[in-house]
């Protein structure tokens, strides 16, 4: 809608009205949403490599869009046949989809098989041999995943559920999703998407902690002078121990015993993820490692609010 402001100078202010869905409301608040799009944005970087690995060549991946519909229409608007993967999380009733359209997941096959790939719009069923080998691809993409949610689940996958018609998915509810479409780019410009559906039920457990932080505000009280200056006198004197975890492993002691100088021990952290920073051996913040006027630093990326119970020992 174009409307006309008498006191600017007859200039146009375009303002775009959006129609809000009553039977549909929003469930998430701006931050929730925008804590979707930053973990997705990770996501997108880490399976752009698993497909460029796959196809051996440049492969761009970007969060197109977030979008809340029921599971119902979701699947509705899913095309027939399409590589659909039900995936089955511990301890969460409703299962994460993903879909990918069947022609590009064959012309990945091809090019796995050595192949140049042929179009990437062919829609067809795939056969048991071509299943198997998109379910590697889909295992590594689940990986990522799990990965890009440990800031805020440990998503620990027990199945893996390939079909490829979703007339044929039964769901234990229709509770509304949220829909994250990612676009796929090849070198040539072809473009696809690759879409994941996560149930409310799911992201309210998982974003949980988020949404509390997002309650709680800081309340200014106004004290008297001597309080004041008593409660600064007691938090100068105090003594904090700030430790920055650079990551975590397992070994035996058998491992332990054989190791040499200048051997290598691979830690369970990733360079792409924020260290846990420990406050008197309690986990507080998360930050990234770097360098401040020539020494080693860290940057705080985020602080947990909460109280914990050995805090208070």
């Amino acid at each position: 809608m174009s409307t006309s402001n008498p006191y600017s100078g007859g200039r146009s202010n375009v303002k775009r009205i959006e129609t809000y869905n009553f039977k549909q409301p929003k469930l998430f608040s701006k931050e929730i949403m925008g804590k979707l799009r930053a973990l997705h944005d990770v996501l997108a970087r880490n399976v752009s490599r698993v497909f460029s690995n796959t196809l051996r060549k440049k492969v761009d991946v970007s969060v197109n869009r977030i979008d809340q519909i029921t599971s119902r229409d979701f699947l509705t608007n899913v095309e027939s046949p399409s590589v659909i993967y039900l995936i089955s999380v511990k301890d969460i009733t409703d299962d994460i989809i993903t879909v990918l359209p069947s022609g590009f997941c064959i012309y990945m096959i091809e090019k796995q098989s050595g192949g140049k790939g042929g179009d990437i719009t062919e829609k067809r069923t795939l056969t048991t041999i071509e299943e198997k080998i998109i379910s590697r691809i889909a295992g590594n993409v689940n990986k990522e995943i799990a990965l890009a949610w440990e800031p805020y689940k440990d998503f620990e996958i027990e199945s893996l559920i390939y079909e490829s018609k979703p007339d044929n998915i039964h769901l234990t509810s229709i509770d509304p999703a949220i829909v994250v479409t990612l676009g796929i780019e090849l070198d040539n410009s072809q473009k696809v998407e690759f879409k994941i559906s996560y149930s409310y039920s799911l992201l309210k457990e998982a974003m949980s902690s988020t949404i509390t932080k997002g309650s709680s505000r800081y309340k200014a009280e106004k004290i008297s002078d001597e309080d004041f200056a008593s409660y600064k006198r007691t938090l100068s004197d105090a003594t904090v121990q700030l430790r920055p975890l650079l990551g975590t492993t397992r070994m035996s002691i058998k491992q332990i015993a054989n190791l040499n100088v200048g051997d290598t021990i691979s830690l369970r952290q990733r360079t792409d993820k924020p260290l846990t920073v420990k406050v008197n051996g309690t986990d507080k913040m998360s930050a990234f490692p770097g360098i401040f006027r020539g020494r080693r630093a860290i940057k705080i990326y985020e602080i947990d609010e909460e109280i914990n119970e050995k805090e208070l020992l």
